[in-house]
């Protein structure tokens, strides 16, 4: 299946009866759990839908049905919806958040939400996450790469907390459409290997959306989006000259005096410049301790550090384990997973 024949498979979707949520109810009895702004909550942990048959994978797509009336309800998996063509109104527990075509949510196991009857000149795909793709065993694949990343993933995590939600609005110009497309081309049309593409397409979604998490969730926010714009500026700096970075010249680089920019840092990250560097200085050498057969002591100083001692005693109090280790077991698990 490619995009063209996606969109037809599912324009012909949107023409299905949509289910009555009467014959549901009576049906399956789906229990209720709470009550948000005088309606009922369900907990919708099951397919109602007969003539669909779930895989057992990470991942279960369905098409959002026309003018249908779905009540509030939770889910014990993460959801995400998007919205491939026109427009949609998720509604939470006390707001409503109005999506254009392009955007994405990502609503969190256990919030209350429903979404408004979906028009016939609309697409809206419900995309269940059995696993959630912003946990800690996943973000670790990219906090140990850039100090950078890890503030982007900080700022997308608080504000998951804060709100139970993520919502991306991206236009339908965004790479997040392609990649989008891509998961559903698989989903819809299986074939071998489909399950770990999909895998590798949503590492890419995510990826994607850590990415951008800064400027979305803070886009109408411009007094957030200037420090955040700043704690970026400090963070790249850091990250472009780690091996020879000081305080004082990043200071006069950029014409702050030292004390903004430790103050200013250690807000946005909790660290300090000083814990900062080392972290992003022993990010490097694990990667060179990974991708290449350059001797440790030349690793130490291509880093950095001018005595080998202190850069194993740092690597060890990060990594819990010496350079030597760490290469060696990563060594095993290359041989192991070619």
């Amino acid at each position: 299946m490619n995009s063209v024949e996606l969109q037809s498979f599912l324009q012909a979707n949107n023409t299905r009866e949509a289910p009555d949520w009467n014959v549901i109810k009576n049906t399956y009895h789906p229990e209720q759990v709470n009550v948000v702004e005088g309606q009922p909550v369900y907990n919708f942990n099951m397919i109602f839908d007969p003539t669909i048959n779930p895989i057992e994978e990470n991942i279960f797509i369905s098409q959002g049905p026309v003018a249908a009336f779905v009540p509030m309800h939770i889910h014990q998996y993460i959801e995400l919806i998007y919205v491939y063509k026109g427009k949609c109104t998720v509604i939470m527990e006390d707001h409503e958040i109005n999506i254009t075509e392009g955007g994405t949510i990502m609503i969190d196991k256990n919030t209350p939400h429903t979404i408004k009857e979906i028009l016939k000149s609309d697409i809206v795909i419900e995309m269940k996450l059995k696993h959630d793709y912003l946990s800690t065993g996943f973000l670790s694949r990219f906090t140990n790469k850039s100090i950078i990343s890890q503030f982007l993933i900080d700022s997308l995590i608080d504000n998951r907390r804060a709100n139970n939600y993520l919502y991306f609005p991206f236009e339908v110009n965004s790479k997040v459409v392609s990649i989008m497309d891509q998961i559903m081309c698989e989903y819809f049309d299986k074939d071998v290997f489909t399950s770990e593409m999909i895998d590798a397409y949503l590492f890419i979604l995510f990826t994607e959306l850590i990415r951008h998490s800064n400027s979305s969730i803070n886009a109408q926010k411009d007094e957030i989006k200037q420090k955040d714009a700043i704690v970026l500026k400090f963070l790249k700096y850091i990250d472009d000259h780690f091996k020879d970075c000081s305080l004082t010249e990043m200071a006069d680089h950029y014409k702050y005096h030292p004390n903004y920019i430790s103050a200013v840092l250690k807000k946005a990250t909790g660290k300090s410049f000083k814990e900062l560097l080392q972290i992003q200085r022993l990010n490097k050498a694990a990667l060179y301790l990974s991708n290449s057969d350059l001797p440790i002591p030349d690793i130490a100083e291509e880093v950095g550090y001018s005595s080998v001692s202190f850069f194993y005693k740092k690597f060890n109090e990060v990594y819990f384990q010496t350079p030597k280790e760490f290469r060696e077991a990563k060594s095993r698990n290359f041989i192991q997973n070619p």
